[in-house]
């Protein structure tokens, strides 16, 4: 390391001053014949390092989440050109400094570093922990997202709260909820301000059912771009299906009505996806 970034960090430890660098890895070292994770935080081009217990107070089974992410840290120690940190006393500082800017409904970016067997995603802004719960990550409650969602995954969401808690965790005192849905909706409504540019009266369209709606012969149709629409199968499909098609089957049809100002149309189903049409036939037949 050289000498000037040397003076750098050792005057950053003196004053407790909060740095920023990007985690690099994760490596398994051995600490008297006992297995231990360090963080790799690359900062200005060098690395400096921080054990498992100088990165997070959770508990976690793994730190691979925050790979590629920007992390705070507070240096600790400088020894024999070895730079030992801790983000935990950097978040006290950090977690003042973003609580007192956020607001609710600012939009936000952070990265995903992990997910709890109930769907309860955990993101890191600006250095902040979040949750993201379940019900708020997508319009539909998406099974497994633990095992679906990939650690390190940058997202974009709104923030719907802001709570003191009674028992502060990793020296944060408040909860920060977000919503990745509230900018999926926000997405979704940009794009039927400006419908023509995505789809028109008459288009013929690729799309999937999501659901029935209510009314006969009525179906939940999602679209690129997130735009929903309600789906009539054709009478001969009628006929062919029995009035029925599951969640999940890929369709094409005719546009037959928008409006953009009540974000709301219609669609003929004029196919069914063969491979969905061969199983709905032979469940007709009483093969499931």
């Amino acid at each position: 390391m050289n000498s000037m970034l040397q003076e750098i960090l050792q005057e950053s430890r003196d004053r407790k001053w909060v740095q920023y660098g990007v985690v690099e890895t994760i490596r398994k070292v051995d600490v008297k014949g006992k297995q231990e994770e360090l963080v790799v935080i690359g900062y200005q081009g060098e690395s400096v390092y921080a054990r498992k217990e100088d990165f997070v107070e959770r508990n976690i089974s793994s730190l691979n989440g925050f790979v590629s992410t920007t992390i705070p840290f507070i240096v600790k120690e400088i020894k024999d050109g070895i730079v030992s940190v801790s983000r935990i006393e950097a978040l006290e500082k950090v977690a003042k400094q973003f609580v007192d800017s956020a607001k609710i409904g600012d939009k936000v970016k952070g990265t995903v570093t992990g997910v709890n067997e109930n769907g309860l995603v955990f993101v890191e802004v600006q250095g902040y922990p979040c949750i993201v719960p379940p019900e708020e990550w997508d319009f539909k409650r998406v099974q497994n997202l633990r095992e679906l969602l990939q650690l390190g995954t940058v997202v974009e969401a709104n923030i719907i709260s802001i709570d003191k808690l009674e028992k502060p965790e990793e020296k944060v005192d408040y909860r920060i909820r977000l919503s990745r849905k509230a900018v999926l909706q926000d997405e979704i409504d940009t794009v039927w301000v400006n419908i023509e540019d995505h789809f028109r009266v008459g288009d013929y369209v690729s799309f999937k059912v999501t659901g029935q709606a209510k009314g006969f012969n009525s179906y939940y149709c999602e679209f690129p771009k997130g735009v929903s629409l309600i789906g009539n199968l054709t009478t001969n499909l009628r006929n062919k299906h029995n009035d029925y098609l599951p969640p999940g089957t890929l369709c094409k049809g005719t546009i037959k009505f928008l409006d953009k100002n009540k974000k709301r149309g219609k669609v003929t189903i004029q196919q069914v996806e063969a491979n969905y049409a061969n199983l709905l036939n032979q469940r007709s037949f009483g093969m499931f």
